[in-house]
């Protein structure tokens, strides 16, 4: 079995991250070959005493603010042949990395995009994004461009780092898609979807959290927008960029209309929302 590095960012996610790093330590997965980076991005809550409580390996990316430094980093100070990504406000399944070695044995498989599966939804924007399936990773598996992976749940062969270089590190959104993208434009290796490399993934819970995501993604797909532009030639292409803009523009303005039907719709439930 290969050796596998997980490389978990965190930012004031204290409540969180212990549940997280619990269910790494409870991986079944040789333990001799697994190593757990935890990498914190100047967080001001009680963070650093969480992580110091578990036998993992902490770093501290200080001087970017971003996910991307921040896994950038952990990337850097990795030891595995195997990158595994998810962030601290998820639980890993026991078998999350183990299911993984059998997609990763095929030489022309560079990385693995595993479900995300919600949790349990406890006020109504965390149900209002289970209905809309926010985090639908056999979704963005069918992407009219390239097929792409969230960092929630993703495994890379490190390979892929030394061959195409690191994420975008000043994006605050959008670099796991434009690494997923690199990897096929330029590595010319496949992305597989895995419905058996599971990690369970809890929603923002708060209008103003799902706002502020959204702001986040939609400057993310600007991003991806003036990055790839270039890569649209053929007819064949522009038709896909085409497609991509329009489901890009339909899913932002959709998301803001649906909320408010939605918020209509159930608003006979009782429901905290904050």
């Amino acid at each position: 079995m290969p050796k596998i590095s997980v490389i978990v960012p965190n930012y004031n996610d204290a409540s969180n991250l212990s549940k997280c790093i619990r269910s790494l330590l409870d991986l079944n997965y040789p333990k001799e070959k697994l190593e757990i980076i935890i990498v914190d991005n100047g967080s001001t809550d009680n963070s650093i005493q969480v992580i110091k409580e578990f036998p993992v390996k902490l770093l501290i990316e200080k001087n970017i603010k971003g996910s991307y430094a921040v896994r950038n980093l952990g990337v850097k100070n990795a030891e595995g042949e195997v990158l595994a990504f998810t962030d601290s406000d998820c639980v890993v399944d026991k078998q999350w990395l183990f299911n993984s070695i059998k997609y990763l044995a095929e030489e022309d498989v560079g990385g693995v995009a595993g479900e995300i599966r919600d949790g349990e939804p406890e006020t109504l924007v965390e149900e209002y994004q289970l209905l809309t399936k926010a985090l639908d990773q056999s979704r963005y598996m069918n992407h009219p461009y390239y097929s792409f992976a969230a960092t929630a749940n993703v495994i890379y062969k490190k390979m892929l780092f030394d061959k195409i270089g690191l994420f975008e590190t000043n994006w605050i959104s959008g670099g796991d898609v434009d690494f997923s993208w690199r990897t096929q434009i330029h590595g010319k290796i496949k992305l597989i979807y895995a419905d058996d490399c599971i990690v369970h993934h809890h929603h923002r819970t708060n209008p103003k959290g799902l706002y502020l995501q959204t702001q986040k993604h939609t400057y993310g797909a600007c991003l991806l927008n003036a990055k790839y532009d270039n890569k649209f030639q053929t007819f064949k292409e522009l038709n896909n960029k085409l497609i991509l803009y329009s489901k890009m523009f339909r899913k932002y303005v959709e998301k803001g209309i649906l909320f408010s039907a939605f918020l209509l719709f159930r608003s006979k439930r009782i429901y905290f929302l904050y």
